[in-house]
């Protein structure tokens, strides 16, 4: 009986545990962020992904060409998908959409799987902050 109810609470927990994983609340900090979040977890082969770029933190961020601004990758790290959104600034709390469309940068169509959405930007020290996020495509 005792190992029954334990089963029944540690899946209870981990499900919940998993559950806060996968939902998407923005933290603010202190200091420069910044975050990125997209409509859900799994897409359609083809289908148009919104993509958000949120300063999360209470400095002035900025993206620069000298990183991408936006990228697209593998698991493996092969990068599909990069852009810049050069001398675009975001105050503190201001969101940028981006709309993928599913392409690679030589504009064919991307196969499913699973991939990483990466963004990079500058504080006004001129350090790197970034933040990342999986998607899976699937049939």
């Amino acid at each position: 009986m005792i190992a029954v109810v334990m089963g029944i609470t540690a899946a209870a927990a981990l499900g919940i545990y998993f559950i806060k994983l996968d939902s998407q609340e923005l933290e603010f900090v202190q200091g420069p962020a910044i975050s990125i979040l997209v409509e859900k977890q799994d897409y359609k082969v083809g289908e148009k992904i919104t993509i958000g770029i949120i300063n999360t933190g209470t400095t002035e961020i900025t993206f620069s060409n000298e990183l991408p601004s936006l990228r697209i990758r593998a698991l493996d790290g092969t990068v599909f998908f990069s852009t810049n959104f050069d001398g675009l600034q975001l105050t503190p709390n201001q969101k940028h959409v981006f709309e993928w469309e599913q392409l690679k940068n030589d504009s064919s169509k991307i196969l499913e799987g699973r991939y990483v959405i990466d963004s990079f930007a500058y504080n006004p020290d001129k350090q790197k902050i970034s933040d990342s996020v999986t998607v899976n495509i699937l049939k």
